[in-house]
């Protein structure tokens, strides 16, 4: 029996010995074919989004402690949450501030203008200017200095200036330097006055003037100013200038004549014989009332008029002796003076 197990274990042995021979003697296949080489794999990149760690909200409230009766006692309490104000709260309550006074300056009747404070006048009253312009029951944050200067000025040209200011809660005040008359311009009942510069205006009050002037017209115009007609030069239209000079004289309170012309009244008044009065004529210009009569005219203005008063009494000379009574005498051109018998 030992010998057989003997035996098969050799046996066993060789068979093993065989198996391991016989695989070390297998070639190997060559690593370049298709069917033994490994194919390379390609890996994709995979990116990860991570997200923030969101922040833990602290909602534990701040506690009080408050103190009791009883010694070493206490109670514990909710405190008021801190407010932390930004400057987006600030500026929003500042405009909710400025809205509210906004419309209360509206609203109220205490910021609505009523009077005004007129310092400078003498010929005239604050109670007729605020009559006579857009002020009264309006709200004085409403109101515009600028615009009411102009108002002024232009519904009361007896005025020469106009200094406006205004102030919490309804205070109006107007400063105006008023224009000093110098020509009294009595036409077709409707008595004007006019100043050195030109400007005509109705008369209030009460003001001395160093002539009286009887006219059948209306004096020469000023000059357009160019705020009328912004036409450019070459392009004027006689027709639009016609209607702004008809403009100007519409109403009595825009009238302007030139200060050369008001300068030749206030000359020619010192040859005025005494109890007449200074004329003026459309066609003939200035003159006056003789004392026996007729009317004499010496041009628009005193250039001259020496000379024409010499020769003005040597024409009344002249006619008298004739027995001719004029009825009027024009000396306007110095070379060519003349007489008519009828006006």
């Amino acid at each position: 029996m030992a010998d057989r197990r003997t035996e098969s274990l050799n046996r066993a042995d060789k068979v093993r010995a065989r198996r391991q021979q016989s695989q070390k003697q297998v070639p190997s296949r060559p690593t370049g074919t298709n069917t033994t080489r490994k194919q390379p794999t390609h890996r994709v990149p995979v990116t990860r989004r991570t997200s923030p760690t969101p922040r833990m909200v602290n909602r534990q409230q701040r506690k009080v402690n408050v103190p009791l009766k009883s010694k070493g006692a206490e109670l514990q309490l909710s405190a008021f949450p801190r407010l932390k104000f930004g400057w987006r709260l600030i500026s929003g309550a500042l405009c909710l501030l400025s809205f509210a006074v906004i419309i209360s300056f509206i609203g109220f009747s205490a910021f609505e203008v009523n009077t005004i404070d007129l310092e400078g006048a003498q010929r005239y009253s604050g109670t007729v200017i605020l009559s006579q312009t857009d002020l009264l029951g309006k709200a004085i944050i409403a109101l515009k200095p600028n615009e009411i200067e102009e108002q002024v000025l232009e519904r009361f040209p007896g005025l020469a200036s106009a200094d406006v200011s205004v102030g919490l809660p309804a205070s109006v005040t107007i400063k105006v330097v008023e224009r000093q008359p110098v020509i009294l311009w009595q036409q077709e009942g409707n008595p004007l006055w006019i100043d050195e510069e030109g400007v005509m205006f109705p008369i209030i009050g009460e003001a001395e003037v160093q002539a009286e002037v009887i006219a059948n017209n209306d004096p020469p115009a000023a000059p357009v100013s160019e705020d009328i007609t912004d036409e450019e030069p070459g392009e004027s239209n006689p027709e639009e200038e016609n209607e702004a000079l008809l403009a100007l004289f519409n109403e009595p309170v825009f009238r302007r004549t030139t200060p050369e012309f008001v300068q030749g009244m206030l000359a020619m008044i010192n040859y005025v014989p005494g109890g007449s009065a200074l004329a003026y004529d459309t066609e003939f210009g200035l003159g006056w009332q003789d004392p026996q009569g007729w009317l004499v005219y010496f041009g628009m203005d005193s250039n001259n008029i020496e000379t024409k008063l010499l020769e003005y009494q040597t024409i009344v000379a002249a006619l008298q002796e004739d027995g001719i009574i004029p009825a009027l005498i024009s000396l306007e051109f110095l070379d060519a003076p003349f007489y008519r018998l009828e006006q």
